[in-house]
């Protein structure tokens, strides 16, 4: 491409393949924002011949899961001058200004309804429950059994008679805890109608179709070659960002029928994923690899869970936790395979000798900042401090690999007018 960036598969012996990896993490997404822009300063002071350096420049595949799959888009989707929408500064101002419309923070306070006090409408309730299941009886088997169970709730709910607290643990048996609306709202907003195969550098996202049971990964330059996976970027990224429990899947279509869910189920460190796909793009080795791959962050939970009793833990001990209300499930479920990603690809290029081209930024924060819908401005501007320390401490790093790219672009670009 003309802004040095390479949108084909042809292998480059001389150089390497430029590859971004960000991971999934809700609000998190602050935080690797704050790095991109970082690093998007030093390119832009280092390079004397790009002056509007972004990142798209310099890295030939961005990849990313659920928010960073947004990520992706907004530093990868052009606007009407073939130039990325966002800076990397326009996506911290993007989590800060819009995060609590996608992810509404509630004030409701926990305390019992008083017409729960009510014996005549408890009853009523109960009447009405009674009925719902009968509605069902005569289809009732065992192994069908969730979904009366699940009409029953909807109707307790619907009824708002049940104390608050419990009415909200219910809730998310049966509704995800947001409904989207804002969210596919924004990003159609931000990414237009624009399609993978229009992105200006490379772009991997990974989302899991539930109808197929298998993950699925969008691609640019798969997008070239099979137009019924060249989908919107705007319906990709909402399908990438499906968080089960929190948002609802998504359903669109091309040529073909897509029921995704959060990339994170497949991949929400995208790293291993991305260099996979560009080796077999390039068909080059490791050698000629150079990685950037971003945490969100990352809060310790040693000694948050402890068996305990172990008849307890059913299915519903597993989803809450009372103690810390907390879900065992879903945490290990988001954080255990990302640092395994982490430790196999730092391994294999130790131990390969290829160390130096291999970055990876990782913050360690406190627990109480890591739920992935913290969307309150105190925890926002947490999250940018964050961004901004790992930058700071990084530092060295950040300025060595800005001059690796810039090298590479360069050196790129005399290959091609030469």
């Amino acid at each position: 491409m003309g802004n040095g960036s390479s949108s084909g598969s042809g292998r480059d012996d001389q150089g390497f393949a430029t590859i971004l990896s960000i991971d999934g993490g809700g609000v998190r997404g602050i935080v690797p924002s704050v790095v991109l822009t970082a690093l998007e300063a030093k390119l832009q002071k280092l390079d004397v011949d790009n002056k509007d350096a972004r990142i798209a420049d310099y890295f030939d595949f961005v990849a990313g899961t659920s928010t960073g799959g947004l990520m992706t888009a907004m530093l990868t989707t052009p606007n009407a001058e073939k130039r990325p929408t966002f800076a990397a500064k326009d996506i911290v101002q993007f989590y800060l200004d819009k995060s609590q419309l996608i992810f509404p923070q509630t004030t409701e306070q926990y305390e019992d309804d008083e017409l729960f006090d009510d014996e005549a409408a408890i009853n009523s309730v109960l009447d009405e429950a009674r009925n719902q299941i009968q509605q069902y009886k005569n289809e009732m088997r065992n192994h069908i059994i969730v979904d009366p169970l699940i009409s029953v709730l909807r109707f307790l709910l619907n009824w708002g008679l049940l104390p608050n607290f419990i009415r909200k643990k219910l809730r998310s048996l049966v509704f995800p805890r947001y409904d989207g609306v804002k969210l596919h709202e924004i990003i159609n907003e931000e990414v237009g109608q624009k399609l993978l195969s229009d992105a200006l550098t490379n772009v991997i996202i990974p989302t899991f179709d539930i109808k197929l049971f298998q993950p699925i990964i969008f691609s640019s330059l798969k997008a070239q070659r099979d137009k019924s996976t060249d989908a919107r970027i705007a319906d990709v990224c909402i399908g990438t960002s499906a968080a089960p429990y929190y948002f609802p899947p998504y359903y669109f279509k091309t040529k073909v029928d897509f029921n995704l869910a959060d990339g994170g189920l497949a991949a929400n460190n995208p790293s291993l994923l991305a260099v996979c796909e560009v080796m077999k793009e390039q068909k080059m080795d490791g050698r000629k690899l150079l990685i950037l791959s971003l945490g969100t962050g990352a809060a310790d939970q040693s000694g948050r869970y402890v068996v305990g009793d172990p008849s307890k833990w059913g299915l519903l001990r597993w989803l809450w936790y009372s103690e810390n209300n907390g879900s065992p499930l879903i945490d290990i479920l988001t954080t255990a395979p990302d640092e395994m990603i982490s430790t196999y690809i730092s391994t294999i290029f130790k131990y390969c000798g290829w160390e130096d081209n291999y970055y990876r930024l990782q913050a360690k924060m406190e627990l109480t900042g890591a739920r992935m819908d913290d969307a309150s401005q105190e925890n926002l501007k947490k999250l940018e401090k964050i961004g901004k320390d790992l930058a700071a401490k990084h530092d060295a790093e950040l300025e060595a690999l800005a001059q690796k790219l810039i090298k590479n672009r360069k050196a790129r670009l005399a290959r091609i007018s030469g």
